[in-house]
């Protein structure tokens, strides 16, 4: 990709992508661009790794849900309850906040008491393994004909992986 195709990407496109691996286009890294500035990779609390429902496609902050959209977020399959996204905290701040109330809370529904909160998740997460990514890896289970997914974030320990069946 040029810098000028470069420069017409927004929110968090600027900085990461998602590059497709295997024949079939299931295996994938969420990662930063190689154009992604240096200062902005060395950002120890911009960028975080949650997980989500995927019947909300939100995550609650204070309270408010806020949408995960192309704009603050890249998010990994929409095949599981439980999906991986890799957010743009900055991005996420300009987003519109709604109300939330706890009666639509689904298993997976991530919530954090306030922005510092994500911002120290994201802090943990680059002292642990510095920019986060993340690795799905599809397995396919030739006696059953089933497809599951393994997820391998940056910040934690590759024997113990996210599985999602």
């Amino acid at each position: 990709m040029n810098q000028q195709t470069t420069n017409k990407l927004q929110g968090i496109q600027r900085y990461y992508q998602r590059t497709v691996q295997g024949e079939h286009g299931n295996n994938y890294y969420i990662e930063p661009r190689e154009t992604c500035p240096m200062y902005i990779l060395n950002s120890d609390d911009r960028f975080v790794i949650v997980t989500f429902d995927k019947d909300d496609n939100y995550i609650v902050v204070d309270n408010k849900r806020y949408y995960l959209n192309k704009y603050n977020s890249i998010k990994a399959t929409d095949k599981i309850s439980q999906r991986v996204a890799v957010l743009d905290l900055d991005e996420l701040k300009k987003s519109k906040g709604y109300p939330y109330s706890s009666n639509f809370k689904h298993k997976y529904t991530s919530e954090f008491r306030s922005f510092d909160e994500l911002k120290h998740l994201a802090m943990v997460q680059y002292e642990r393994n510095g920019v986060p990514f993340v690795k799905q890896i599809t397995q396919y289970d030739k006696n059953t004909g089933k497809i599951s997914y393994i997820y391998e974030p940056s910040f934690g320990n590759v024997t113990d992986p996210i599985v999602a069946a």
